[in-house]
């Protein structure tokens, strides 16, 4: 399959490619073999959902969560063309990278090369050096019909500054700008050029990945959990637990989990309660919130799902902000003291002015 015009093809695409599109995304995160992160895929024409899933080797529950379509949205959906889609994917780190963790892979066909599998195929969020170099390829003009590659995405599971994020692999639109970007996604434009070592705005280019660090939200999942890395980000949600447990991303950004309406009977047991409490119901007491939350599930052959209580308090908060609200004694006692004092200021003043006199 090799030929000189292939050759001549592959360098030209090199040297526009490596202006373009990040080498990989900065990943150091230790605390969990796996985390969810986002691919925001720009197809070239109408495709549908049921295309990428094969392309990508995810499922439609998994599409239609992280894009927040209808839990009822068929296979057949139809995905516009050059209409961002948001593509859930599991995230390894490994030696200070990130690279999606060997999923998906593709199938190589008659006159495939690396270069067009990486662009039209996968939409320049890789290379065809990284396809290259994740199969232990060393010439890149050299590939098979029937083989198949791994193609090893960008992504990330590190925290941003102490908070955990839902990292989006974004592909710059022609006429776009960090401004504009940081506005869309509600991050902060610094934040997103430290990250993409971006000293300058003006050097942008349009076809470029970025790492945008979405905000994820809060939940109790467990590190022992199997789907301790499960990550949302505003508005989208997730169906885990082997389908038995349905978890969305409230406007409150914290993780909501209930039983999955269309789960599985017959696989899915029943969760654990909180003592007297349902699974993902609530009660209240005073000011604090306790719900029976999701913790994750352990043994996938034998499920079992995990649930803690949790308790908000965040309403406990005064108006002024911070301290608990007091009690009406409490208030009457501190006005006494402001009075007390009061008295003893006027008179040391009234003290004063009889000296003068």
């Amino acid at each position: 399959m090799s030929s000189p015009f292939l050759s001549i093809h592959l360098l030209l695409h090199l040297l526009l490619f490596t202006s373009t599109a990040l080498s990989s995304f900065i990943c150091n995160s230790t605390t969990t073999a796996t985390c969810s992160s986002l691919i925001g895929y720009v197809p070239d024409n109408e495709t549908s959902l049921s295309a990428l899933q094969s392309l990508f080797q995810t499922t439609l529950l998994s599409l239609v969560g992280a894009n927040s379509l209808p839990l009822s949205t068929p296979s057949s959906y139809t995905v516009a063309a050059n209409k961002p889609i948001l593509i859930s994917i599991p995230c390894n780190c490994s030696n200070g990278n990130g690279s999606s963790a060997h999923v998906p892979t593709y199938t190589v066909k008659a006159n495939d090369t690396l270069d067009n599998i990486a662009i039209n195929k996968f939409g320049r969020f890789v290379t065809y050096q990284q396809i290259a170099t994740a199969n232990g390829i060393p010439n890149p003009n050299l590939i098979t019909v029937g083989q198949v590659l791994w193609i090893p995405l960008p992504c990330s599971c590190d925290p941003v500054d102490g908070d955990e994020r839902v990292h989006l692999a974004h592909k710059v639109a022609p006429q776009s700008s960090l401004d504009q970007i940081a506005a869309e996604f509600g991050v902060n434009k610094s934040t997103v050029m430290r990250l993409n070592g971006i000293n300058d705005s003006a050097t942008l280019q349009a076809s470029q990945i970025l790492d945008v660090p979405l905000r994820a939200c809060s939940s109790s999942i467990s590190s022992k959990s199997l789907d301790s890395g499960l990550r949302l980000s505003d508005g989208s949600y997730a169906v885990t637990a082997n389908g038995c447990v349905l978890c969305n991303c409230t406007s409150s950004f914290r993780v909501s989990c209930n039983l999955q309406p269309n789960g599985n009977t017959s696989v899915c047991p029943a969760a654990r309660k909180c003592g007297n409490l349902e699974f993902g119901k609530s009660s209240s007491s005073g000011c604090e919130k306790t719900t029976c939350d999701y913790a994750g599930y352990t043994n996938s052959t034998n499920l079992s799902i995990l649930t803690t209580n949790y308790v908000d308090s965040s309403t406990c908060s005064s108006a002024g902000g911070g301290s608990p609200t007091s009690s009406p004694s409490s208030h009457a006692h501190a006005v006494g003291m402001n009075l007390s004092r009061a008295l003893i200021f006027i008179h040391i003043l009234l003290g004063t002015l009889a000296l003068r006199h």
